[in-house]
């Protein structure tokens, strides 16, 4: 149940007495709790942390630190509790609220076991290390959201998703992107699994600093963001007489055969344009799977989709438009269609030869089948990846997969041995699913802006 932050006037107003009634009987429950455990953790005149620790458990942390602040607010007069104390339950009630409609849940335990009791809680909730302002970038508070990286407020999460990990939301659309639509929603996805879902815009810290971004989370923004251009390659046979020749020699001696051609890779490609496709299929940054001698004169690179749709002729100087290209007439029977799954991005499907040298571009090394329990399919990785210094990334059946690898579908060949095969759309679809992200091992902490508490786990009387 969310807390309740407004007045007992406001919510006649709102006409949301129901929601401030629920949540003022929450608090007072936390308030008897947090008495019953101080009483029960107080021994030998030592306050023990077991009492914080279940009452955590059992009403939340957002919940349980919003009595204490209130308790301190209310009795901020009382010398016993600390300055950083009651600083920080300042930062916690706002001060619209009025003391009267705290009244009912001021814990009445000891002033000073309070203070212990409310040191302790701090100290379980520093210790989750979650995002604060200090992770966003300066007064990005009224910036356009569109596109970007955000940080969730910790108290938007529950308990269980409390973590710096599930703080991080790609916004993508809706009113509350702009910071004169107040109140609109948010709508986006989850950095961690990218599970979509929706927000308020005061529901966000801000616009993450991506200079404090952990690893992962710049890879994975980086590859939201990125242009993605879905294209084919072919390329002319050995026999061709035109291989490597410009389009002018080739119009002249038979013109663009399409039969000439064999296809050697397809898929989704980061590339602005035509120009980027040629430089980075030129350079080690060529697409995994790709399966043939760097882009050259005459190899045809089809665009798939988008205003640009339509085959194109590597000239020797730029792109010649090829209308009459007709890929039914190229050699494409060996293409098969698999799911490739880079650590930190989105699964994709490719269209790749199936040859032993694709599978390894894959991989990055030498190739180790991972078979479905169902015999639907086959996770091809490297053998080598507990040895390469890879990172982890999707876990299949029961093994921790490192570095890049491919679904590929699981059959026999025409000989009747045991063969890798091409992915139907309906597994594409499935695996993207059940495979979206990769997993987060390590989390990178930002430094929490709330006070150093004591590693001291006890609460002595003796002052």
């Amino acid at each position: 149940m969310m807390i309740y932050k407004h007045s007992l006037n406001e919510a006649r107003r709102s006409g949301e007495l129901d929601e401030y009634n629920d949540s003022m009987k929450e608090n007072i429950a936390c308030r008897y709790a947090i008495d019953d455990n101080i009483a029960k953790s107080f021994k030998d005149n030592h306050l023990s942390s077991t009492g914080a620790k279940t009452v955590i458990a059992e009403f939340g942390y957002d919940r349980t630190m919003w009595v204490l602040a209130a308790t301190i607010r209310c009795l901020s007069h009382d010398g016993r509790f600390s300055k950083e104390n009651k600083a920080w339950a300042r930062k916690m009630i706002p001060d619209y609220l009025p003391e009267k409609d705290m009244q009912d849940y001021v814990v009445s335990s000891h002033p000073t076991l309070v203070d212990g009791f409310t040191d302790q809680v701090r100290h379980e909730y520093a210790r989750l290390g979650l995002l604060t302002v200090k992770s966003c970038l300066e007064k990005s508070i009224g910036d356009n959201y569109e596109n970007k990286l955000l940080v969730l407020k910790p108290d938007i999460l529950k308990d269980q998703f409390k973590t710096p990990v599930c703080q991080y939301f790609f916004a993508q659309t809706g009113f509350g992107c702009y910071p004169d639509k107040l109140g609109g929603k948010v709508f986006g996805q989850f950095l961690c699994d990218g599970e979509r879902a929706q927000f308020r815009r005061n529901d966000f810290l801000g616009i993450a600093d991506k200079a404090r971004l952990p690893e992962w989370a710049n890879t994975r923004y980086s590859d939201l963001l990125a242009p993605k251009m879905n294209i084919r390659i072919f390329q002319l046979k050995a026999q061709a007489d035109n291989k490597f020749m410009s389009y002018e020699f080739t119009k002249g001696h038979g013109g663009v055969n399409a039969e000439n051609y064999i296809q050697i890779w397809g898929g989704p490609m980061v590339s602005s344009g035509l120009d980027d496709i040629f430089k980075k299929c030129n350079t080690d940054e060529k697409p995994l799977g790709y399966c043939g001698h760097s882009l050259s004169v005459s190899d045809i690179v089809e665009i798939c989709d988008g205003a640009d749709k339509g085959f194109y002729y590597v000239d020797t100087f730029g792109f010649n438009n090829v209308d009459d290209f007709d890929i039914d007439k190229t050699d494409h029977s060996e293409m098969y269609k698999v799911l490739i799954l880079e650590n930190d991005k989105k699964p994709y499907a490719a269209e790749v030869r199936h040859d032993l040298h694709s599978m390894q571009h894959i991989v990055g090394g030498l190739i180790e089948p991972v078979y479905f329990e169902d015999n639907s399919a086959i996770c091809w990785c490297n053998e080598e990846f507990l040895f390469n210094g890879s990172k982890p990334n999707r876990i299949i059946g029961n093994t921790l997969i490192h570095g890049p690898c491919f679904i590929s579908g699981d059959g026999y060949d025409a000989e009747g041995e045991r063969d890798w095969q091409s992915l139907t759309d309906d597994q594409i679809r499935k695996f993207s699913e059940q495979f979206r992200c990769s997993v987060i091992v390590k989390e990178e902490h930002s430094e929490d802006e709330s006070e150093d508490m004591s590693e001291s786990e006890e609460i002595s009387m003796d002052q």
